[in-house]
């Protein structure tokens, strides 16, 4: 849940393009076959305005990132909470047993991933996005009033269906209104996940404490609150898909048989699959549900054994993180604009996402609390600089019309991971410490962008 809501917040996926909403004409083009390049004219025109000047986009962006604004304060206050809570039903089966219930989601994000990608790209992105959030607030409040570890995986794979539907219509939809300004891709991305994710500078710390004063009950309660309200805001969104005239058409989708829609979605899918550039995405994809697999599992309980932290400590924790995160956004969106435009903008993603990694091997061996925050403040200006970037790289390589699609398959790549990350990193810890389990982790966040720099290339592809 949390590695969803992370992405929500635009501020840590994604890469995700999450936020989905982190990641121009040329992309309407593709869109479009045999478009002509006049088309790109309108977006040309509006470069010579401010970003300001183009109200329905300033209107679309502010309902988006107000609803997310809520959404993401509920979530950030049940950062600190889920791990302990997870401890309370799953504690009897050591780490293994935390990392089993963290996983539940994961499991259904995992078989609904790809059909809510299609969906995206066939029936829209805002009903996903209302009808997902609605779900999710539903199973968060499920969860909180579980009498038991059986009763809780229902509930945990509720939220699951609902986060993978909201999530594909979420994240294609901050890449289409991103498609009006291009020149701006990536300060819009920025902007947007800057403000979102400043109520996770509050949000954990101030969800240990409620949680310490009041039980954990409370923050379920509250998360589940938040995401019925970005459910409503997302009823005012206009819909941005602009649907092909095969998809417009009720009598080819009436006369489509399984077998033709199967050999159709092949056929859509298989140029994003063999996309080196879809694949390098893919794979740094990987990196923040192994961090956050691992956090959420073997250095949470690190920390709770060797320097006796607490939900308000670990609140602290990931307060650091997003602060830091939110003061680098802005020079991270803006370099993101003006290095290696129509590039995969190396420069700015490999050297942050191996610092990245750095710090989080560091916290192996960290004795005392300000090295936790010191490991984390850097994990946060590495997400600073990384993520505009690559949010703005998706959006330029990937057609409007498999943008769903082609982020079900990063999606599909982390939930992969987070199915089997925190119970297999969970077990890890048992077997051998929780040192080792974070160096493993560290190394494998390593290759993740090593992959990115082997496979990323300056070549816009259009599948």
């Amino acid at each position: 849940m949390f590695r969803n809501t992370l992405v929500r917040a635009g501020g840590l996926r994604r890469a995700m393009a999450p936020g989905g909403r982190v990641h121009g004409s040329r992309l309407f083009c593709a869109s479009v076959p045999n478009a002509e390049h006049k088309e790109d004219k309108k977006p040309d025109d509006k470069s010579a305005k401010t970003l300001w000047q183009d109200k329905p986009l300033v209107r679309q962006l502010s309902i988006l990132t107000g609803s997310q604004l809520i959404l993401n304060l509920g979530y950030a206050q049940l950062v600190p909470v889920m791990p302990l809570f997870a401890a309370e039903w799953g504690g009897h089966l050591g780490i293994t047993g935390v990392g089993l219930v963290l996983a539940a989601p994961s499991v259904a994000k995992f078989v609904t991933n790809v059909p809510f990608g299609r969906m995206c790209d066939t029936v829209g992105r805002v009903p996903l996005m209302y009808a997902g959030t609605f779900l999710t607030s539903v199973g968060t409040i499920l969860t909180g009033f579980t009498g038991s570890l059986w009763s809780m995986f229902p509930c945990r794979m509720l939220v699951g269906v609902g986060s993978s539907a909201s999530m594909s219509g979420s994240g294609a939809y901050m890449q289409d209104l991103s498609d009006r300004a291009p020149e701006h891709r990536a300060k819009i991305m920025g902007l947007q996940g800057m403000v979102v994710g400043s109520v996770w500078v509050v949000g954990p710390a101030l969800g240990g404490y409620l949680a310490e004063s009041y039980g954990l009950q409370n923050s379920f309660i509250i998360a589940g609150a938040g995401a019925a309200l970005c459910s409503l805001g997302y009823t005012f969104l206009p819909e941005t898909l602009k649907k092909l005239p095969e998809v417009q058409s009720e009598e080819l989708q009436k006369k489509r048989s399984f077998r033709e829609e199967f050999k159709k979605w092949r056929e859509d899918t298989t140029p994003i699959l063999e996309s080196q550039n879809q694949q390098a995405l893919i794979a740094l994809a990987c990196s923040w549900p192994l961090r956050f697999s691992c956090f959420a599992t073997v250095v949470a309980i690190h920390a709770s054994e060797t320097i006796s932290a607490g939900p308000q400590q670990i609140g602290v924790m990931y307060t650091v993180l997003a602060l830091s995160h939110g003061l680098t956004m802005p020079l991270g969106s803006y370099l993101a604009d003006k290095t290696d435009t129509d590039g995969p903008k190396k420069g700015l993603v490999v050297p942050a996402g191996f610092a990245s990694a750095g710090a989080f091997a560091s916290m192996a061996f960290a004795s005392s609390i300000e090295h936790y925050y010191m490991a984390m403040a850097v994990q946060g200006i590495s997400a600073g600089f990384l993520q505009p970037a690559v949010g703005a790289f998706t959006a330029h390589i990937t057609p409007t019309d498999k943008r769903g699609q082609a982020m079900s398959f990063q999606r599909q790549a982390g939930d992969g991971i987070a199915l089997v990350g925190p119970v297999g990193l969970g077990l890890l810890a048992d077997v051998t410490t929780c040192p080792l389990a974070i160096l493993f982790t560290s190394g494998l966040m390593g290759g993740c962008n090593l992959a990115y720099l082997l496979k990323a290339h300056k070549k816009a592809e259009h599948p």
